[in-house]
């Protein structure tokens, strides 16, 4: 009888751990481009979506091309949050459009005074008659009030029983934002030069926004010619820049013999990384050439 009890009480543990949690859920799903926007949307709605990123890791948004199953993924989500701009957008959208139809799409570039691109920032292989704009609108702080928004008001109409936990949280990433303006405003008041050499002009608003020159060294991608290096060197010198910026995702050999030519600080940068406030707080840093 003590057997049978036994056995009766291991099958009932076995089938309810087969059964799992009874309210188990994936969660509501949005996509966003790039990611640093997960930052903004987790930032406002906390737990109540899981925040799917298309751009991997790494990868150059200008060329990037997405993996079947990062597009079949797309099937589960309510909206997709886009910078507007990017390469892959604009070659991928019908497809994206395709996979899930009823998918809220937003761009989060509405409000915000939109520069044209820097020189070296055209790529031929996905242009598109909108695609005369930067899209790197969101690595400054200035821009980033107006993205905050946008998103508020995204999640506002998905969810509109928690408008005002959104709104609660919106408050909240002001307050961060605003914190993170004033420490950018302060790392770069008193910098030896106002210019910096970067490989992708992709600091074209925080240059504008914070009084800064940006020169890009690239050409559509390429390495600069032996002319233009000369070109560039000289220039360097004669405006005393102190670093040289080249993102992560690019190849840092032109970067690394500019940076030796002139003396300068060769630094690494990533606008893609996920935590945008430290990002454009380091970046700020750098700039100092400290």
């Amino acid at each position: 009888m003590k057997k049978l009890i036994g056995l009766f009480t291991v099958l009932i543990i076995v089938l309810v751990s087969c059964a799992g949690p009874r309210n188990s859920t994936k969660g509501r799903v949005i996509t966003v481009s790039i990611p640093p926007f997960k930052y903004f949307v987790e930032a406002i709605a906390d737990s109540d979506f899981v925040v799917n990123v298309m751009l991997p890791p790494g990868a150059d948004h200008h060329s990037w091309e997405p993996l079947p199953g990062q597009i079949t993924a797309l099937a589960g989500s309510e909206a997709f949050i886009t910078d507007g701009y990017l390469g892959f957008e604009y070659s991928w959208m019908d497809r994206f459009k395709e996979v899930n139809p009823t998918m809220k799409i937003t761009n989060l570039a509405q409000g915000i005074d939109l520069l044209e691109p820097a020189e070296g920032d055209h790529h031929d292989k996905h242009l598109n008659e909108d695609e005369g704009v930067d899209p790197h609108y969101w690595m400054s702080p200035k821009e980033a009030y107006i993205i905050a928004a946008n998103v508020r008001d995204v999640l506002k109409k998905l969810n509109p029983p928690r408008s005002s936990y959104y709104d609660s949280n919106y408050q909240k990433l002001i307050s961060r934002i605003a914190a993170t303006d004033t420490i950018v405003t302060r790392n770069l008041k008193n910098l030896p030069s106002r210019s910096f050499m970067i490989f992708h002009p992709a600091l074209s608003y925080l240059a504008r926004d914070y009084n800064l020159e940006q020169i890009s060294f690239e050409n559509e991608g390429k390495m600069p010619s032996p002319a233009r290096m000369k070109e560039l060197i000289d220039m360097t010198k004669s405006k005393g820049m102190q670093v040289i910026l080249v993102q992560a995702e690019y190849d840092i050999k032109s970067a690394k013999e500019l940076a030796d030519e002139t003396g300068t600080k060769l630094i690494v940068i990533n606008p893609l990384n996920p935590d945008w406030e430290k990002t454009v707080i380091s970046i700020s840093e750098a700039l100092t050439g400290k």
